[in-house]
């Protein structure tokens, strides 16, 4: 207390008796600035908390348009860690037209105030992976509301999806997307008589980009956070050093499902050990399943040519591409934490892609990992303990310019495979007591409409955590 009053007389004493004085004023301002050191520290000593650092980190990834809409440190933290849906209440959009709030049934809605309204929302995507859209809607049954994903640089929509309102309302499930990472908007489209009271975008399954312990509102970020949410930005996890040997599953374990004439090939082939898996025109599609020994965080592998691209699915759910190359060889497909037991993989082959062999291996992820792995790559963390902001400023320039290069190489999904719908089930007859039954190879479970509680109550940034 006793410094800010000292402060304010000083400056008191500057406008009532050295206005006009050039050189005092600059000396005064000295004077000034060097008391305001002890009440707020250097600007280039002071730690970086955690809602500064996932600001940056977004930054680096540039999603500068996403963080400016951002207003609440748990809104950024979810951007990165993806761990729950994204649930927006109607009014906090971040544009509309012709569309008015109100209060109805103790609920604030969205409204239409005359004709059609449009109402968007930021969406921003860290990493790629398909992503599920619904929104909480009354109206007239048979009168539609869309909603439009598009790229907030602007350009055409990216998925358009159909609403159908109830008369009460409801959760209305419009359906997923593929997204690349970047900034979206979430256009919602409204017809006159329908009321909007949230819109949710649930995340697929995703590594989330956080620090060990997870993002904390009043955390000071560490080199070890620095340099495990670096790593995971870059989605560079691959490059964390192996655990244990790895486990090597060649194309002949594969089975082939699709399309039907692939099938038919590949089940008359008289033998698979020297055979890769080949794609027509018409793409293939073949799954396998592998047992994990032990749970932990494991990289999956291919000796690939890539063809027109190929698309990866893991337990119905992690899904990874392959864009379009004619170099063949190893090439990293996903990092994923794995519980121990058995586990699905689907790949879907694009026209002259092949996969001859698949190595998944348990990597060592503790912070110390990460941390000599970002120092391998050419970024020092620095000694354990705060981060300073140049440092910080250095690893975000880092991860910029290692993110642009992955950029430069995203390419969507576009992967097809020609095949016939799936049979309808039907009921075996159950084996007798003295045969064995056979074992239970679960298909990827259908999309549904995202079962997600809405996100906790945001917590807003400390003057010293995020209020950039």
């Amino acid at each position: 207390m006793q410094e800010t009053l000292a402060l304010v007389l000083l400056r008191r004493r500057v406008e009532e008796s050295m206005w006009g004085k050039p050189k005092t004023l600059v000396l005064a301002a000295v004077v000034v600035s060097a008391a305001l050191v002890p009440l707020f520290g250097d600007p280039r000593v002071t730690p970086v908390t955690h809602p500064l650092w996932a600001r940056m980190l977004l930054r680096s990834m540039e999603m500068t348009q996403a963080v400016r809409t951002s207003s609440e440190a748990s809104q950024v933290f979810s951007t990165l860690a993806w761990r729950d849906s994204l649930s927006y209440p109607a009014d906090q959009y971040l544009r509309a037209d012709g569309a008015v709030v109100e209060e109805q049934a103790g609920q604030t809605v969205v409204v239409p105030a005359a004709g059609p309204a449009e109402v968007v929302y930021a969406l921003a995507v860290a990493q790629p992976g398909d992503y599920q859209l619904r929104a909480r809607l009354a109206g007239a049954p048979g009168t539609p509301a869309s909603a439009e994903v598009v790229p907030l640089a602007g350009g055409t929509p990216l998925k358009t999806f159909t609403l159908n309102p109830a008369n009460t309302p409801e959760w209305v499930f419009g359906g997923s997307a593929h997204l690349d990472p970047g900034a979206y908007g979430a256009s919602v489209l409204l017809p006159p008589g329908c009321t909007l009271s949230r819109v949710e975008v649930a995340p697929p399954c995703l590594n989330p980009i956080e620090p060990a312990g997870g993002w904390q509102p009043t955390g000071v970020t560490t080199g070890l956070d620095l340099a495990m949410t670096a790593l995971k930005a870059l989605d560079m996890e691959y490059e964390l050093p192996p655990d244990t040997t790895p486990i090597e599953i060649p194309s002949a374990a594969f089975q082939v499902e699709a399309p039907p004439e692939a099938v038919e090939a590949w089940a008359a082939a008289d033998t698979r050990a020297e055979q890769s898996l080949r794609a027509s025109r018409k793409g293939l599609r073949a799954s396998v399943s592998f047992d994990i020994p032990e749970t932990g965080l494991y990289s999956i592998s291919g000796f690939v040519n890539p063809g027109t691209g190929q698309r990866w699915l893991v337990d119905g759910c992690r899904k990874a591409i392959v864009c379009p190359s004619d170099r063949v060889g190893w090439r990293p497909i996903l990092s994923q934490s794995f519980s121990a037991g058995r586990h699905t993989l689907l790949v879907s082959l694009g026209n002259a892609a092949t996969l001859d062999q698949i190595r998944i291996e348990k990597k060592k992820d503790s912070a110390e990992d990460y941390v000599a792995t970002l120092r391998r790559l050419g970024l020092e963390p620095g000694p354990n303990g705060p981060v300073s902001q140049d440092k910080a400023i250095e690893a975000m320039r880092f991860v910029r310019e290692q993110r642009q290069e992955a950029m430069a190489r995203l390419c969507g999904d576009t992967v097809t495979v020609d095949e016939l719908p799936l049979p309808p089930l039907q009921v075996a007859e159950m084996p007798g007591p003295s045969e064995p039954a056979p074992p239970v190879v679960p298909l990827p479970p259908p999309i549904a409409p995202p079962i997600l509680p809405p996100q906790e109550p945001a917590s807003p940034t400390t003057p010293t955590g995020g209020g950039s």
